[in-house]
């Protein structure tokens, strides 16, 4: 840790909910931005991938398999869209 290094702040600014309260736990396991900026996608316990737009609105929703057809249980860790925002990988 240099003491002399200046430190950028990331001012974040509360606009609106994407996805309504709900009972019981609803966990989200991961979330990513597209290079753009003008895409969303949320992954939820229930290991379904929500995307939503650059204004925050729901634009489709799919379920996810897992990659071992024998396997039941599985946690999706993490998200990423492809560089140019057409594709998205689920891990």
């Amino acid at each position: 840790f240099d003491k002399n290094q200046k430190f950028k702040k990331m001012q974040l600014k509360y606009w609106k909910n994407i996805r309504p309260a709900e009972e019981g736990i609803a966990k989200v396991g991961a979330v990513t931005w597209s290079s753009s900026g003008k895409r969303l996608a949320v992954a939820t316990a229930d290991r379904i991938v929500y995307l939503f737009d650059e204004n925050g609105e729901k634009r489709d929703r799919f379920p996810t398999k897992p990659s071992d057809k024998g396997q039941k249980n599985y946690v999706i860790r993490g998200l990423d869209f492809s560089p140019d925002g057409t594709k998205i990988a689920v891990a």
